[in-house]
């Protein structure tokens, strides 16, 4: 009965430490790449955008430089900021890696 309860308890964690890797590995948004003007909410330093100029997601990033990517049709993946959108804003997203996408 040990070795059941035992058993049980490992693929628990297993199965939890999978589910945390999946979820690090994000999520992948693609659009027009802008710098943020001026919003109604605050967050983010750049915006990606729909071909007709809808704000999809606000993105931020430590460590690539999203201004080399302005006016550009990008796949960004990154993981999804908790406690976002605020103000009516668009979801935000830690970005990770980012590609130009070619039309």
């Amino acid at each position: 009965m040990k070795k059941l309860i035992l058993t049980a308890v490992c693929f628990m964690i297993l199965g939890g430490c999978t589910s945390n890797r999946i979820k690090d590995e994000g999520v992948k948004r693609d659009g027009i790449l802008t710098a943020v003007q001026m919003s109604t909410w605050m967050y983010g330093t750049h915006i990606l955008s729909d071909d007709t100029g809808k704000p999809l997601t606000a993105l931020n990033s430590q460590k690539i430089n999203l201004d080399e990517y302005e006016g550009q049709k990008v796949e960004v993946r990154g993981t999804l900021k908790d406690g976002y959108p605020v103000d009516s804003g668009p979801e935000y997203l830690e970005v990770h890696s980012i590609k130009a996408i070619k039309n």
